[in-house]
């Protein structure tokens, strides 16, 4: 039977240290990672050979922007072992840590090794050029002596201009191949040095983590060892996928996981997490509200208070993040392109506070920065319905789907793409919502209700004989017809005058106006709702009609 270890992390080990102790370098592989929304739990796996008596197991080569105080370590084996505290060191090395960026930079420096060559070979080929040009102008010379002394041999004359001819072409054309040759790599450099953008850290240094170990008999040990690091994430995106025909809405939840962290993950073990470890446990301490006189001095000083008291409960009471892990968060770039990779089922696990999507394995990240799309799973929601109208903003009608949310896992706050009976018709944005909550999603207009509003009374005047007023009168007629085939459920909305002042007198006209309307809908003042449902081919008209009144020797806005 395998006997499970636990780690206890304390200030100190509790082996004793003896001179007989011996070092074991082991070799880990990354086996899981748990992708928060900016960092992730990986985790590492060594299998040692255990000799009996004490030793201390050394694993190299790790990030060094690991959260150390996140350092754990546990492990099975047979007979007993015993694990002592992590400790860590760091290790600076000559050449840079991360694979990639080390290939980049020495395929740079070889780039750079054969501009310098074809600068030299331009460099021979202008001094062989001015060369020729120098006999050029001898030969030229030498002939025009001998027509002089009337010596003068065609043959040699031709022969030389000829050979003079032929060696200017050749320097050219070796001239015009490293000019090509220079312009290719010169595009290779540049390509590189992009992708080297995305990946400097300029890192050179690594940790180095020692576990002590006692063993009362040789034995074979499995070691896990887990920490958090940062530049790691994941954005929910969902597709909402709404059949007309049956009014169902399914919500399809994708997993946008990208990471930085030095190293690919691959063939992994990949869950994704709602947990937010970054915000902190609980709330700071409330101490006493000093209130003081107004006074430069005491001014100034009550701002230091203030300034000082966010810079210690930024973090909401827990321990605050080193600066280290700060700038570390702060370099996660979120803006690249997205890849497509193999889509798969996620099981969720919603016990508790937190959800985890756990992605069937195995399942690879590359450590470029580029997105990686994984299928989490689909949300049942109960869904109706309806054609909102705002007459006041257009003469368009809006399908509209009134959905809650089913099961027990919530949607995040992400983006959604939004598809009526298959058809993408744009985008969205979704707010955290709960199982048992409702969300309103538009998915585009509905060509089948035709809409037309129309003015019928926008008239003003004056009322009274000693306080004279103001009055503003508007009646408006917005005609609905239905042209499908089946009924519909139309929503009307219309915002109304709402007076912030007791001068002003806003009336709703009850004889001019639809009945059946609920006022200040949605806690919104002055917002009115219609429902109704058309028959194919029926027409509805929704009348409204408002007045307002105010003081003549006042003016009036918002109108």
């Amino acid at each position: 039977m395998y006997r499970i270890l636990s780690l206890f992390i304390c200030l100190s080990v509790f082996l004793p240290h003896t001179a007989f102790a011996k070092n074991i370098d082991a070799s880990s592989t990354l086996t899981e990672a748990t992708v928060y929304t900016n960092r992730a739990k990986l985790t590492r796996v060594a299998k040692i050979s255990l000799p009996k008596g004490e030793h201390k197991i050394i694993i190299s080569g790790l990030s060094s922007r690991i959260f150390t105080d996140s350092l754990r370590a546990k492990g099975t084996a047979f007979g007993k072992v015993t694990l002592g505290a992590v400790t860590y060191k760091s290790v600076t090395q000559a050449e840079l840590i991360k694979p990639r960026e080390k290939a980049l930079n020495d395929q740079l420096v070889t780039l750079q090794d054969k501009k310098k060559l074809v600068n030299a070979e331009k460099s021979a080929l202008k001094i062989q050029k001015i060369f020729l040009e120098n006999i050029g102008k001898n030969i030229v010379q030498k002939e025009n002596e001998n027509i002089a002394r009337l010596d003068l041999d065609p043959e040699s004359w031709k022969t030389a201009s000829s050979m003079m001819h032929t060696q200017i072409i050749d320097n050219l054309k070796q001239s015009l191949i490293l000019d090509q040759n220079m312009r290719d790599l010169t595009k290779q450099e540049a390509q590189i040095r992009a992708e080297l953008s995305k990946l400097r850290t300029g890192q050179r240094s690594t940790l180095e983590v020692s576990i002590p170990v006692e063993a009362t008999s040789a034995t074979t040990l499995t070691l896990d060892l887990d920490y958090q690091i940062p530049n790691a994430s994941w954005t929910p995106l969902y597709d909402a996928r709404l059949s007309t025909k049956d009014e169902t809405l399914d919500l399809i939840l994708y997993g946008s996981v990208q990471q930085n962290t030095g190293e690919d993950w691959t063939d992994i073990k990949l869950t994704l997490s709602t947990a937010q470890p970054h915000r902190g446990t609980g709330q700071p301490d409330l101490g006493p509200k000093w209130v003081y006189l107004a006074s430069p001095n005491i001014a100034m000083h009550a701002a230091r208070g203030r300034i000082s008291e966010m810079k210690s409960n930024t973090f909401g009471g827990a321990m605050p993040m080193a600066s280290s892990e700060m700038d570390s968060l702060m370099e996660t770039d979120f803006a690249r392109e997205e890849s497509v990779v193999e889509i798969k089922q996620a099981q969720i696990n919603t016990e508790g506070f937190v959800s985890e999507y756990i992605i069937p394995g195995p399942s690879s990240v590359l450590a470029d920065g580029s997105k990686s799309k994984l299928l989490i799973g689909t949300f049942k929601t109960e869904t109706s319905l309806y054609t909102e109208i705002k007459p006041q903003l257009s003469n368009q009608a809006y399908l509209v789907s009134q959905s809650t949310l089913l099961g027990d896992a919530p949607i995040l706050p992400g983006r959604i793409n939004l598809f009526r009976d298959d058809a993408y018709v744009g985008q969205s944005y979704t707010p955290l919502l709960r199982p048992g909550e409702k969300k309103n999603l538009a998915f585009g207009i509905d060509d089948n209700v035709s809409v037309t509003r129309r003015a019928l009374k926008d008239e003003k005047s004056e009322e009274g004989i000693v306080n004279i007023d103001k009055v503003l009168e508007r009646h408006f007629l917005t005609e609905i017809v239905n042209l499908h085939k089946e009924p519909v459920k139309i929503v009307v909305l219309q915002n109304t005058p709402v007076s912030q002042n007791e001068d002003i007198e806003v009336t709703i006209l009850k004889t001019v106006t639809t009945q059946g309307y609920k006022n200040d809908f949605d806690k919104i003042k002055g917002l009115m709702r219609w429902n109704t449902t058309l028959a194919p081919k029926e027409q509805k008209d929704i009348k409204l009609g408002w007045r307002v009144i105010w003081p003549k020797d006042k003016t009036i806005s918002g109108l």
